[in-house]
C-alpha cells in the first residue's frame, strides 16, 4: 500500500532524489523498481500473512525497500532498537523471522536473511514490474513500534495500514511550518521511531528527500553538505547535537527544527536559537496517540512548558482530582481521545487496562489548556510537590529558578530529610558562582519553606528531555544513608 506512494512520485518525477546520504543517492525511480523487485523476492519466501519480522538494517534505503517489500506480502515489521540487543527485540515483538545486516550469535532458531549490498545486487534478477495480487485491507497490521510509555517498560503499539494512512495525512496537515518547497528532511531519533517513520512519509508525500546522517562524520557537516532544511529531534538528542557543534558553526535561520517531546526547557531553547536555528517547532503527542498539538516557539510566549495548539482532530481534556474536566487555565491530568488513538498495547492486556479507559488514553501528564486552545504540559502527574500540605507543580518552580541570573538548568523535587519527612530540594546547574538567595526566596514564597540546595554538573534527563526526579531523590536518600553512623 505505502509502496504506491513511492511509485506515484516515480511516475511524475522519476529522477528526483528519494533518499540521500553522504555516501549514496537513490531516485524515486530506483526506489520504486527495487521495491517491486523486493516484493517478488519476498513472494518466493512464502511468508504467512500477518507474520512478524524484525528489521535490524540501519541503512535507510535498504531498510525502507525491505519494509515496503514485506508489506506487499502482509508481513508486519518492526525496527530493532539501538539501545537493546537484537535478540531482546526478537523476543519483545514476538518475531517469526529476522532480516539483519549483522546477524547476532543468538537468533533463537528463527529464519534469518542477511540484508546488505550483496542482497540489493541480487534483487536485480527480478522484474521491476512485479505486482502482487493479494488483497490489502486497512485493518491489516503494518508496523510494530516500541514505546517506553510512561513507566519506562517497553510496550508495543501495532499500527494498521488505516492508522498509518490517517497519521500520514494528519502529519501533512500540521506541517504549516515545513519548507514550502519539497523538504530535505533528517531525523536524529532513529528510523524505527514513530518520528522517524512520519518524517519519511512527510518527505515522500511532498516529493522531498529523506536524508541520513553518516555516524562517521559530524552533524555540522551533514547539515551543510546535505542542505538540510527540516530536522526532527528530541530534547535529549538536540542537547547532544548542540554539545558537539563547533563553536564557530553559523546558525541557519532557514533550518526548521522540529522538537518532539511536548515542551522545551528555556535553557535548551535559548541554546538552540543561538547555535543552530531560531526556527523551532514544538510538537506534543505519543506513539499511542499520534500528533496532538503543534506550535512555533515564537507563538507560545516563551514556551518553557507549552506544547502547541491542539490539532483539529485531537480531543484533549484536563481532569481535576474528582475526574471531571476543569475550566481553561486550571491544572489537571491530561487525557487524550479520538480516532487517531490506538485501542491498546499489543500482547499486554494489563498495561492496556491501566493506560486506556473508556476510549481515552491517559499519558499521566499534568497540564492545562488555555482559552485559546494552547496546551501546556507541566510535567508528570507525580511531579506535584506536596510539602506539609502546600502543593505546587515542580515545573512552575523551575521556570522561576531558570530566570535567576547564572542558572543554566534546574530541577525541583521532594526528597526525605534527615527525619524521613519530605522536604523541598532544588538541583541547579550554573556557570561560576551565583547568588542563591533568589532560589531560596522562590521556594519560601511558594511552599513556605526554604529548599535544600544541590549544585550539579548536569540535571538527569531521559531521551525526551524530561527530568528524572526519581534519580535526584535516590541521590538524596543515598547521601543520608552514607551519613548515618
Amino acid at each position: 500500500m505505502f509502496e504506491r506512494l513511492i511509485a506515484f512520485q516515480a511516475s511524475h518525477q522519476p529522477d528526483r532524489l528519494a533518499i540521500e546520504s553522504a555516501w549514496d543517492r537513490f531516485t524515486y525511480r530506483q526506489m520504486a523498481d527495487d521495491i517491486r523487485r523486493c516484493a517478488a523476492w519476498v513472494a518466493e519466501l512464502g511468508l504467512p500473512w500477518g507474520s512478524r519480522a524484525l528489521i535490524a538494517v540501519p541503512h535507510p534505503y535498504l531498510h525502507w525497500v525491505l519494509t515496503f517489500g514485506l508489506e506487499t506480502a502482509g508481513v508486519i515489521t518492526a525496527a530493532s532498537s539501538p539501545v537493546r540487543a537484537v535478540t531482546d527485540d526478537l523476543i519483545l515483538i514476538g518475531a517469526h523471522m529476522l532480516f539483519a545486516r549483522d546477524v547476532p550469535d543468538n537468533t533463537l532458531g528463527l529464519p534469518v536473511h542477511r540484508i546488505d549490498q550483496a542482497w540489493l545486487d541480487g534483487l536485480q534478477r527480478y522484474s521491476p514490474t512485479w505486482a502482487g495480487d493479494r488483497p490489502r485491507r486497512g485493518e491489516d497490521g503494518f508496523r510494530i513500534v516500541v514505546t517506553s510509555g510512561t513507566t519506562g517498560d517497553a510496550k508495543k503499539i501495532l499500527l494498521t495500514r488505516a492508522m498509518m494512512d490517517r497519521r500520514v495525512a494528519e502529519t501533512a496537515v500540521t506541517q504549516v511550518f515545513a519548507p514550502a518547497r519539497s523538504p530535505r528532511g533528517i531525523s536524529d531519533i532513529g528510523v524505527g521511531s514513530l518520528a522517524g517513520i512520519q518524517l519519511a512519509f512527510l518527505c515522500w508525500t511532498r516529493a522531498g528527500t529523506l536524508c541520513s546522517h553518516d555516524p562517521r562524520g559530524t552533524w555540522d557537516k551533514t547539515l551543510s553538505d546535505l542542505a538540510i532544511d527540516f530536522m526532527v529531534t528530541s530534547p535529549f538528542h538536540l542537547q547532544m547535537l548542540l554539545h558537539n557543534l563547533p563553536e564557530d558553526y553559523p546558525p541557519n535561520p532557514e533550518l526548521i527544527v522540529g522538537v518532539a517531546g511536548g515542551s522545551l526547557s528555556r535553557p535548551l531553547a535559548l541554546a538552540c536559537k543561538r547555535r543552530l536555528s531560531p526556527n523551532i517547532v514544538i510538537t506534543y503527542g505519543s506513539t499511542e496517540t499520534g500528533s496532538v498539538a503543534v506550535g512555533h516557539i515564537d507563538s507560545m510566549e516563551g514556551a518553557e512548558d507549552s506544547s502547541g495548539f491542539l490539532n483539529p482532530w485531537a480531543t484533549v481534556e484536563v481532569l481535576g482530582d474528582d475526574g471531571q474536566a476543569v475550566a481553561p487555565g486550571k491544572i489537571g491530568e491530561i487525557r487524550i481521545g479520538g480516532d487517531q488513538v490506538v485501542s491498546g498495547y499489543l500482547d499486554d492486556p494489563a498495561a492496556t487496562a491501566e493506560m486506556f479507559k473508556d476510549g481515552w488514553f491517559y499519558p499521566r501528564d499534568l497540564g492545562l489548556m488555555t482559552a485559546a486552545g494552547r496546551l501546556q504540559v507541566l510535567g508528570r502527574v507525580d511531579d506535584i510537590m506536596n510539602i506539609g500540605g502546600a502543593k505546587v507543580v515542580a515545573s512552575r518552580l523551575e521556570t522561576l529558578v531558570l530566570r535567576v541570573p547564572g542558572v543554566l538548568d534546574a530541577a525541583a523535587f521532594a526528597a526525605p530529610d534527615e527525619q524521613g519527612l519530605d522536604a523541598p530540594y532544588v538541583a541547579y546547574v550554573c556557570d561560576g558562582e551565583i547568588d542563591t538567595g533568589p532560589l531560596v526566596a522562590i521556594f519560601t514564597d511558594n511552599l513556605k519553606r526554604p529548599p535544600r540546595l544541590m549544585r550539579l554538573e548536569s540535571i538527569p534527563r531521559n531521551l525526551l528531555g524530561k527530568i528524572q526526579r526519581n534519580m535526584l531523590r535516590e541521590q538524596v536518600v543515598a547521601a543520608h544513608n552514607e551519613a548515618r553512623p
